[in-house]
Parts: structure tokens; C-alpha cells; sequence
């Protein structure tokens, strides 16, 4: 996994840590591996803004496509752009990865994005 690592992006204030969100590359294909905002920054569009940001960066480095998997924010990535996919639609790049288990179960709907 390492060797994949391309972004991670960290918002913080005087305070500390408002949010972080990072991404591992897959040749054209970016897996978000993860987005985090704290309660006292919810509804800010921080996420979004993280989100951006890493979308920025890897478009620039060849990735056409970042996929997720969520347990409880299909909804929210649905809003910036990501649509479910079932396990024949998985870029084959990430069939290997052992986190994304045949179709869409309660361990989590995998969505993805065009870029």
C-alpha cells in the first residue's frame, strides 16, 4: 500500500485538526482512502474542499477515475459526483485490493467518479 500513497491533504486551525482526506494512485485510477472532517467543521464545505484539492493534484498526475467505499456517506459523495457501481463495473486495478468485497454489501457501497 505504501507504494501507492500519492496524497494526503490536512486541514488544521489554531485549535488543531479540522479535517484530513487522502488518496492512493492505481495507474488512471485513484482510491480516496479516506475523509474525515471534525464535528466543530461540519457543514463548512470543508470535505469538499478537501476533496477538490486532491482531485486537483491527481488529475494532474494521469488519474481519469477515483473510486470509494463508504459505509454511511453514499449520499454526501453522491452530491460531489459519485455513482454506485457494482463489482463487473470495478476498474481492474483495483481488483486485487482485498477491502472491496463482491458487489455492494453491508460492508459498504463502492462509488466512483470520472474526472
Amino acid at each position: 500500500m505504501r507504494a501507492h500513497i500519492e496524497r494526503y491533504v490536512v486541514a488544521r486551525d489554531n485549535a488543531g485538526l479540522l479535517g484530513c482526506a487522502g488518496i492512493e494512485q492505481y495507474g488512471s485510477v485513484g482510491l480516496l482512502r479516506g475523509l474525515a472532517v471534525a464535528q466543530r467543521a461540519r457543514s463548512a464545505g470543508l470535505g469538499e474542499l478537501l476533496i477538490s484539492t486532491i482531485v486537483a493534484d491527481v488529475r494532474q498526475r494521469g488519474v481519469e477515475s477515483i473510486v470509494l467505499r463508504t459505509t454511511s456517506a453514499s449520499a454526501y459523495f453522491a452530491r460531489l459526483g459519485f455513482a454506485p457501481i457494482t463489482t463487473s463495473e470495478m476498474p481492474r486495478a483495483l481488483l486485487p485490493l482485498t477491502e472491496f468485497p463482491p458487489g455492494n454489501t453491508a460492508e459498504g457501497i463502492v462509488m466512483q467518479t470520472a474526472l
